[in-house]
Formats: C-alpha cells, sequence, structure tokens
C-alpha cells in the first residue's frame, strides 16, 4: 500500500494467492494524482506566501529606518558646544547658522514658593475650617480638620488647586519636626502664591487659633516667582522659563546656573551628515539585496518534489522593486534646477554623486554607491564634501526635505506655508496665475479664482493683510501674501519640496499599507488560495484524500468479496478434483 495508507491492514488473498493489495495500491495511486497536484500547488502558494510577508516585513523595517533621517532637522545635523555647560547648554535645529553666540545668565526663571516654619507632626488641633491661598489669581479653598497632619495638610492643599500648586513635606529629622512647601507650577514673573491669614498663621505653627504664637516667631512670606533675566550677544532680555528658542533662530538655550562669559558655538556636523548619507546608501542596498533573494531564491527540496515555486518573474515584485529605483533617479517633486533666484542648487542624488552602479560586470550591479571623496561628475574635480561644505541645507533638501516651500517671486506672490504636513498639500510646483485688478479691495473671507497649473482654482483671500489661501486640488493649504496686486496678469511658481527620503517613506506607506498595500493584497489573495473554506487548497486536498480514502474502502470490500467468491469456487474445485480421483482410483 502506499505510505499514506500504510496504517491500514488489508487480508486479501490469502486462499487465492492473488495480490489484491498491489492492485489497491496501484489504484490508489493513480486516484492520488490530482490530490498530489494540490499538494504541489499548496507548497508552491504557501511559500511564495511566506517570501511575499518576508519581503512586505523588510519595507516596513527598511521604512522605519529611514523614518530617523525624514526631516532637514535630522539629516543636517548641527553640533554645538556650551563653555561652561553646568551655566548653559544649548541645542540646535538644521536652521541654526554656524558661529558664537555669548551668553549671560543673570537670573533664573523660578516658581513662587512658600517655605513653613519647622512644624509638628500634627499641624492643626481646632476646630474643622476651611481655609484659602490664591494662586495666578485664583482662590483654592482648602478643607482643614482638626488632627490633620502635616504631611495630611499638604495633600489637602495639593488636592484643592489641582496640582497646579504642589505642597510637599520635608522631615527634618529632629524632635519629630517638619517643613512643608507649597510651589507653583509655572515658571516666569506674575504667577505669584498668596496665603490667608489663618493659612499663613498654621504655617507659622500656630495649631489653635486660641493659643498665640510665642514672640518672635519668624514671619512666612511668599518668594515670587521670577523670570529669566540674560544677556545674548551683548543684548538684555526675559523670558518665563529657562529654555529659551526664540532668540536665536534654531538655536534653544538652557539655562542650569547663574553666571555671565558663557559661549555658545555652533558648527555643521559633516561628519553626521556623510554618516547619514552613507547609512542610506546602505540601508537601501539592503534593501535590494533583498529583493535579489526573493527573486533569485532556491531550495532544493521543492525542487526535487517538482514545486514551481520561483518569483523571478513576479510584475507586482518588479514593479514595486522598479517604482522605489526610480524614486532615487528622478529629480525631487518641487525641486527646480537651475540658476535662477528661486531654483535649487541640486535636484537630484546624481548631482551629489550618489549613484546607481550600471556596470553590468560588478557584482554591485544596480545598487547604490558613494565616496564623499569622488567627482561627483565625470571629468570633474567638485566632491560631494565639496558641496556639502558650500551649502549645507541645499544638500539636505534634496534628501530629507519635508514640505518646504519657496516662491519663484517674492516681489509678486511671497510664501507663507502650507498643509504639507496634515497631507493636505502634495508635493509639486504650482505656477499660480491671477489678475490684481480683481482682488477684492476690503474682506476677510473672500473667494476668488486663481489658475494653479493652468487650472482654475477657488482660492481664499483676506484683503486686510492679502493673504491668499488655496482651497482644492493639490495645492490645497498652500497660503501666500499677494504681493503684487496691480492692475495686470501676475505670475510667479510656488514650490513645495520633498526630499527623496520622504517620498521614499510616502511611497512606502502605500505600499505597505494594511488593506490596500501591493504585498499585502497579494498575501491575502495568498492565504485565499490556501485557506478559503470553500475553494481554498487545504479544503480541495481534503476532498481529494477523503474521496481516495472512501475508494480504498471500495476496492478492499470489493476484493475481499472476490477473495470469498473465489475462495468457494476454488474449495468446489478443490471437492470435485478430489471425487474425481477417487472414482479414477476405484476404478
Amino acid at each position: 500500500m502506499s505510505d499514506y495508507w500504510s496504517s491500514k491492514t488489508i487480508f486479501a488473498g490469502w486462499a487465492t494467492k492473488t495480490d489484491f493489495n498491489s492492485i489497491i495500491d496501484a489504484t490508489v495511486k493513480t486516484e492520488k494524482f490530482r490530490y498530489n497536484q494540490l499538494s504541489k500547488e499548496e507548497a508552491e502558494t504557501s511559500f511564495k506566501k511566506e517570501q511575499i510577508e518576508g519581503l512586505n516585513n523588510t519595507l516596513m523595517t527598511y521604512k522605519k529606518q529611514l523614518e530617523s533621517m525624514d526631516t532637514v532637522d535630522e539629516f543636517l545635523v548641527k553640533k554645538v558646544t556650551s563653555s561652561k555647560s553646568e551655566i548653559a547648554t544649548a541645542t540646535v535645529k538644521a536652521g541654526a547658522e554656524e558661529g558664537v553666540h555669548t551668553l549671560d545668565v543673570k537670573e533664573l526663571a523660578s516658581a513662587a514658593t512658600v517655605t513653613s516654619n519647622d512644624l509638628d507632626e500634627v499641624a492643626y488641633t481646632a476646630a474643622d475650617t476651611t481655609m484659602t491661598f490664591d494662586y495666578d489669581g485664583k482662590t483654592y479653598s482648602v478643607d482643614v480638620k482638626s488632627g490633620m497632619t502635616t504631611k495630611e495638610l499638604a495633600k489637602a492643599i495639593s488636592l484643592a488647586s489641582d496640582n497646579k500648586v504642589k505642597a510637599s513635606v520635608v522631615d527634618l529629622g529632629y524632635d519629630s519636626k517638619f517643613k512643608l512647601q507649597m510651589r507653583g507650577m509655572d515658571l516666569g514673573a506674575g504667577h505669584d502664591i498668596t496665603l490667608s491669614p489663618e493659612l499663613q498663621a498654621v504655617l507659622e505653627g500656630q495649631q489653635d487659633p486660641a493659643v498665640a504664637l510665642p514672640a518672635g516667631t519668624p514671619a512666612v512670606t511668599a518668594v515670587a516667582s521670577k523670570n529669566a533675566r540674560f544677556v545674548v550677544d551683548g543684548i538684555e532680555l526675559q523670558r518665563d522659563s529657562n529654555s529659551i528658542s526664540d532668540v536665536t533662530e534654531g538655536v534653544t538655550y538652557n539655562l542650569n546656573a547663574i553666571e555671565d562669559g558663557v559661549v555658545i558655538k555652533i558648527d555643521t556636523d559633516y561628519d553626521a551628515i556623510v554618516s547619514n548619507v552613507e547609512t542610506f546608501v546602505e540601508l537601501t542596498n539592503q534593501l535590494r539585496t533583498g529583493f535579489d533573494l526573493v527573486k533569485n531564491y532556491e531550495n532544493e527540496d521543492l525542487d526535487e518534489k517538482g514545486v514551481n515555486y520561483s518569483l523571478k518573474s513576479n510584475s507586482q515584485i518588479k514593479a514595486v522593486e522598479n517604482t522605489l529605483k526610480n524614486i532615487l533617479t528622478t529629480q525631487g517633486d518641487g525641486f527646480i534646477q537651475g540658476s535662477g533666484a528661486g531654483d535649487d542648487l541640486y535636484a537630484t542624488l546624481g548631482t551629489l554623486g550618489v549613484k546607481t552602479i550600471a556596470r553590468t560586470d560588478d557584482k554591485n550591479f544596480g545598487k547604490l554607491e558613494f565616496d564623499k571623496d569622488a567627482a561627483v561628475n565625470t571629468g570633474g574635480t567638485q566632491t560631494f564634501m565639496d558641496l556639502l561644505k558650500a551649502d549645507p541645507e541645499a544638500v539636505a533638501n534634496v534628501f530629507a526635505a519635508a514640505g518646504q516651500g519657496g516662491s519663484s517671486d517674492d516681489s509678486t506672490l511671497e510664501f507663507n506655508s502650507s498643509m504639507y504636513a496634515l497631507g493636505l498639500t502634495s508635493a509639486g510646483t504650482y505656477a499660480i496665475e491671477y489678475d490684481g485688478g480683481t482682488l477684492p479691495a476690503t474682506g476677510d473671507n473672500n473667494t476668488i479664482t486663481m489658475k494653479v497649473n493652468g487650472v482654475d482654482q477657488e482660492v481664499g483671500y483676506d484683503a486686510t493683510t492679502q493673504v491668499a489661501t488655496i482651497k482644492e486640488g493639490d495645492a490645497k493649504g498652500i497660503s501666500f501674501k499677494v504681493v503684487d496686486t496691480s492692475t495686470g496678469t501676475h505670475s510667479a511658481t510656488i514650490a513645495i519640496k520633498e526630499g527623496k527620503v520622504k517620498e521614499t517613506i510616502n511611497t512606502l506607506n502605500e505600499i505597505t499599507a494594511a488593506g490596500t498595500g501591493t504585498f499585502n493584497v497579494m498575501i491575502k489573495g495568498y492565504t485565499d488560495q490556501i485557506d478559503h473554506p470553500i475553494y481554498g487548497l487545504k479544503k480541495k486536498m481534503a476532498d481529494e484524500l477523503a474521496r481516495v480514502e472512501a475508494l480504498e474502502k471500495q476496492l478492499i470490500a470489493k476484493y475481499a468479496k472476490t477473495e470469498k467468491t473465489l475462495s468457494q469456487y476454488q474449495n468446489i474445485q478443490s471437492m470435485l478434483e478430489f471425487q474425481l480421483k477417487s472414482q479414477l482410483s476405484d476404478k
């Protein structure tokens, strides 16, 4: 019998010596042809599903890795040092200019505080009452109970103000004495605490209003909140925080202590930027290797079984691979390469020396290559490092621009903002044309029409500020000031830039989307092909096995019956032969 049915023992042919088992085996084997074909198909589909799942996971990992460098602030690394880090430090964004800033810290921003005198464990012993305090212009009521401990009083103060003022207790470590401190949660001048006379008396140590405090008991007074006072590059300033980000563009100063003479130095971290480029190239090449492995995968076991598992010619894989490759060879959306005032110095990775290996005899054919010290153009002398040092932001934009906007002519249209970050404005270039003579002269909520890339579109317009906002289409959410309102036709181009890292991530979001992504659709198709309860391969295989099993049982019964019949005839024949021999011997 076949391996599948080897657990079934059939007693056939014991009398007639006919090999019915071989006959049944041969029949079952023939009938299992359809099952074997389905089994191969199931192995093929399962293998392809696993490969596509792996490739989809690789794409999601690649996307996650790229997200660490998908903004100019992350890509264009600036480094900052402080001559006195214990006094002040700083953090910088990509927009910070290289240079040196001097900083004198005159006073730190502080919160309002009140510190009690030394208190006993029980802070109040008189009848239950309500005491109040003011904070930031609002009055809060504290329910003070007879026998309330200092710790309970602190908790009641915090709860009364919903933790806008937090009270804590310090155990002084002797004679069961404690100090209670109230602290406002807001830094900067004007956020002050004022105590009612009753609460002040308790904090001074008066447990019962009927019992006067000893003469000479120190008065408890509130310490007012203060602004930070500091001098940056010779300009004296105040802020309500010790973290100041609105003084020097792209720089946040963090004040730690009071002292003069802090020197903050800002430099572009060229090594870190090069590392970002090299990481991008390495990650991209790892992904391309992943595609190659899937397309060229070989499995000896499946080969021996005759399973056609190859994905080398799969059109969806090729389409995804080519889409991702094309992104890195084309000009970035919103970039205009040229020498005009609104043009970009660089618009493609190739102009920065990040290129695809086109030499067919190279083992890395089709991968990216990058050398920071190699000439970016054949026969040229400029290297990536030369370009980076000449204009770091222009280089970073090609990789990591994420909605940066600009106008080709600020004297006509001055770019204001877009809704790129919200997904409403698409990256690209938008030629905007209008007639200044038709612009409304009054009203802050006008709807007008302007041509955007040659198509009439609705635009909101505020005549007071001259700010226009496009309401529809790919340019939806772009806001700009109409500078030239004179009669006549005017035009300018608004560009919303998207670097190659961001473009790749956005494309990967579509490719790996849970319900509609290319590979997830494939995975669902493979899953249905295998597991669908009506037409899935597993159901078909189970049906085939059931059919073959039923056939085998029928054959066993049939040949058992045949054996029985033949055995009966054989017995009759033997009896007749015996009788015949007996008769002949009698004669």
